[in-house]
């Protein structure tokens, strides 16, 4: 941005190489806030697949940066509508007690990315360190997990090849019964591992490690847009965000296509009267994108 006379400048430009700026969308909520009149120009890296599509993205904000990155330097348009919040746990008394007793176990399990973040920051904020993990092996639902896990400097001893709850529970059945278990999971969500593993005879304890709540109300801007029919492609990335977004749209979303990351989030959506126009083929991000182009 740049001041010219007494007034700002109305162009963002964003150059080069997209891959160079990660924190395009909190730079997004600054101008907004900011009231700064601003437009988005793909740098010389950017292929145009996607040009004059515009894209919402309903992960939390601090979570939508890759997204955003992607389909950026893929040419559309990208807006942002988180559909739940992330926070801390309602009580983080079960969770340090349980760090207190990490010795007990021989697997620690994270189902997702916000798994990983908050149970390892708890860890190092005040309850030790990584050492305190001692010999616990570490398991994944997926690369974006096993991915988080690195950042902390730690690999995933096991992350199933179909990045789902069911197949990491029989990943972790096959050649782990009779370990114990220690699952880090969110305030609300499938039991499906849980059920899994115990079914099978194996010792498992669960802990919530951070919440997940709906976001009530959407943003007027997106809301005036979606309704005008300017949106082309919707991301639906979790079973909450799926319930989260019909809860606040309603049938605001048929003005758009819906582009599901997997079978269950799929399935949440019809239940609720939605078809998703694309199903991710792998359940990631990177998926999502691949599903939108294939149909674009």
């Amino acid at each position: 941005m740049q001041r010219q006379g007494s007034h700002l400048g109305k162009v963002y430009l964003k150059g080069g190489d997209s891959r160079d700026c990660a924190h395009t969308a909190e730079e997004i909520k600054a101008l907004r806030a900011a009231g700064i009149p601003f437009e988005i120009t793909p740098g010389a890296g950017a292929t145009w697949v996607l040009s004059g599509a515009r894209v919402l993205l309903t992960r939390p904000q601090d979570q939508a940066g890759h997204l955003w990155e992607r389909f950026l330097k893929l040419g559309a348009d990208v807006m942002l509508q988180p559909a739940i919040r992330i926070s801390d746990p309602a009580d983080w008394g079960p969770v340090d007690a349980a760090l207190d007793r990490l010795d007990q176990y021989d697997w620690l399990v994270f189902s997702s990315v916000n798994g990983v973040r908050y149970l390892l920051g708890r860890l190092c904020s005040g309850r030790g360190d990584l050492r305190r993990l001692g010999r616990v092996r570490l398991a994944a639902i997926g690369p974006a997990t096993a991915e988080e896990l690195g950042r902390f400097h730690l690999q995933a001893d096991l992350v199933p090849q179909e990045y789902r709850a069911e197949a990491l529970a029989d990943a972790l059945i096959d050649r782990c019964l009779g370990s114990r278990f220690l699952l880090a999971r969110a305030s609300r969500g499938r039991q499906v591992l849980a059920e899994r593993l115990t079914a099978a005879g194996a010792a498992v304890d669960q802990i919530v490690v951070y919440s997940s709540t709906d976001v009530e109300n959407a943003d007027p801007d997106v809301a005036d847009v979606l309704a005008a029919g300017r949106i082309d492609w919707i991301t639906v990335t979790s079973s909450a965000n799926a319930r989260s977004l019909v809860a606040m749209f309603g049938d605001g979303l048929r003005n758009s296509k819906l582009a599901s990351i997997s079978p269950i989030t799929s399935e949440v959506l019809r239940r609720l009267g939605h078809e998703p126009a694309v199903e991710a083929n792998e359940y990631t991000t990177d998926g999502l994108v691949a599903a939108i182009l294939a149909r674009h």
